[in-house]
C-alpha cells in the first residue's frame, strides 16, 4: 500500500538512473492518494491494479504525438484479444459500454530534443468495487478473483509495446480510429458537436456543422 505509486516512482528516479532497456514499474494493491486527469481524484481500492512504470527510451527519433493514443490502442487489442469489446474514450480513458474500465497518464520526460524516457500511471478494475461511473473486469466477465499477476503482466506488454511500435504511426492512427467511441465529448462541448476522428497527430478532430476543431492531448 501506498499514498501513490506516482510518487512512489518520482522518488525512486530522483535516486537512480535509469539505464537503457531496464524499465521500472512501481504496483500497490490500494493507493490512498491517486491522481487522476486534470488532478481528479484517482479511486483505488484492493482488487484493482494501480501502477505507475518508467521506460528508458534516449532518442531523438521518438514520436511523441502518437504515444498516448499508441497505449489506448495497445489495450483495446489487449482486451479484444479476449473478446472483451472496449471502446477509447478520447484521450486516455478505456470504457466498456458507458463505464471506465482503464485510465491511464502518459508522460514523457525530455531534454531538449531528445526523449529521455515514458512514464505511464495506470489503474484498472479489476477485481475491486467500483464507483458507479466505473465496472470492474470480474463484473464484465462474470469472474471472481481473476489473476492481479496475469492481468498487470499483459498491461506491462502493453506499455512496452507502446515504445517497441512507436514508430508504425500509420497502424497505431488506423487501429485507434477503429477503436474510438464517439459518444463522449470533450469536456466543455455540447451534443451539437461531433466526434470526427483521430488525426495523424494523435489529436482529436471535432465539427459543428461548418466548424471544425482539433484538440491536442496534454503530455
Amino acid at each position: 500500500k501506498c499514498s501513490s505509486t506516482e510518487i512512489e516512482l518520482t522518488k525512486y528516479l530522483k535516486k537512480n538512473v535509469l539505464k537503457k532497456f531496464h524499465p521500472i514499474a512501481i504496483f500497490s494493491r490500494k493507493q490512498s492518494q491517486g491522481v487522476g486527469q486534470n488532478g481528479r481524484r484517482w479511486i483505488s481500492p484492493q482488487g484493482g491494479i494501480w501502477l505507475s512504470a518508467a521506460y528508458p527510451i534516449f532518442s531523438r527519433e521518438f514520436s511523441t504525438d502518437i504515444f498516448p493514443v499508441s497505449i489506448a490502442f495497445f489495450l483495446c487489442e489487449m482486451f479484444y484479444g479476449k473478446s472483451i469489446e472496449v471502446k477509447i474514450k478520447w484521450p486516455n480513458d478505456i470504457f466498456y459500454g458507458s463505464k471506465k474500465l482503464v485510465g491511464f497518464l502518459p508522460k514523457l520526460i525530455t531534454r531538449g530534443n531528445e526523449v529521455l524516457y515514458a512514464k505511464i500511471g495506470i489503474g484498472m478494475n479489476l477485481n475491486n468495487i467500483t464507483p458507479k461511473e466505473g465496472i470492474s473486469l470480474s463484473n464484465i466477465l462474470n469472474q471472481k478473483n481473476l489473476s492481479e499477476s496475469y492481468w498487470s503482466s499483459k498491461i506491462l506488454k502493453v506499455f512496452n509495446k507502446s515504445i517497441l511500435y512507436n514508430k508504425n504511426k500509420k497502424q497505431i492512427i488506423y487501429g485507434s480510429n477503429k477503436f474510438l467511441s464517439k459518444q463522449f465529448l470533450p469536456r466543455g462541448y455540447d451534443k451539437s458537436w461531433k466526434i470526427d476522428e483521430i488525426d495523424e497527430m494523435g489529436s482529436l478532430k471535432i465539427s459543428n456543422g461548418n466548424n471544425q476543431k482539433t484538440i491536442k492531448s496534454n503530455l
